[in-house]
């Protein structure tokens, strides 16, 4: 059984954000129940996957986004489409007013739902072995590599805050790295400082989730 728990998030998040953070049992067969709920697309997404504990993410995580977006919207959970950007992230097909994002790692998965803006999410496993100084230079502006980024959990700490700033701006990540750089205000809260004035609105925050993981949320609300 996959358990989902709302999180607590920082005070200065903008009302009319939520965060759930969903428990996925990895070694259980694929439940019949969430696989139903899926579209046509996202069950032949699911089933692509290689290994066991991927399709076993793919579904639940889908599943669980489609009962609490039901909840916001009329209609089944069944019922809700979804289209993508350029990008390919998802929206909800006539629906306004609402938007929404997903991450998994190890056996998490965050869903972050918003109606105050556009909305992004990420989640990381710290205990990875990572070459942190090769990663480093790719991933950071050289204003951020100005702080120093020693371990895996440094790196990672800082790495799920400009995942999640991109994700809500809603652009490709890889292509867009060096566009945005994130700063630690205080323990939860981040300066974000873009290249796009259009990317302005930008706030971003840690959240707080199990032991040995990272993970941040961002809403775009300019």
């Amino acid at each position: 059984m996959n358990n989902v728990q709302r999180l607590s998030l920082p005070k200065a998040v903008p009302t009319g954000t939520e965060v759930w953070l969903l428990k996925l049992n990895l070694q259980a067969p694929l439940s019949s129940s969430d696989f139903l709920l899926l579209s046509e697309f996202e069950r032949a997404r699911a089933l692509r996957f290689h290994t066991h504990a991927d399709q076993v993410r793919s579904t639940a995580t889908r599943a669980a986004l489609r009962r609490l977006l039901v909840a916001k919207v009329a209609g089944l959970p069944s019922q809700l489409k979804f289209v993508m950007n350029n990008y390919g992230k998802p929206y909800l097909q006539g629906v306004t007013g609402i938007d929404f994002n997903v991450s998994h790692a190890g056996e998490f998965a965050l869903i972050a739902i918003s109606t105050n803006g556009q909305i992004g999410v990420d989640i990381e496993n710290c205990d990875r072995q990572l070459d942190v100084r090769a990663l480093t230079e790719y991933v950071f502006t050289c204003s951020e590599r100005q702080d120093e980024l020693a371990t895996a959990k440094d790196f990672f700490k800082r790495w799920v805050v400009k995942e999640a700033v991109l994700k809500a701006i809603g652009v490709g990540i890889s292509e867009h790295l060096q566009a945005v750089s994130v700063f630690a205000d205080d323990n939860e809260s981040y300066r974000v400082t873009c290249d796009h004035p259009e990317w302005s609105g930008i706030k971003a925050w840690s959240i707080e989730v199990p032991d040995h993981y990272a993970a941040a949320l961002a809403i775009n609300v300019g």
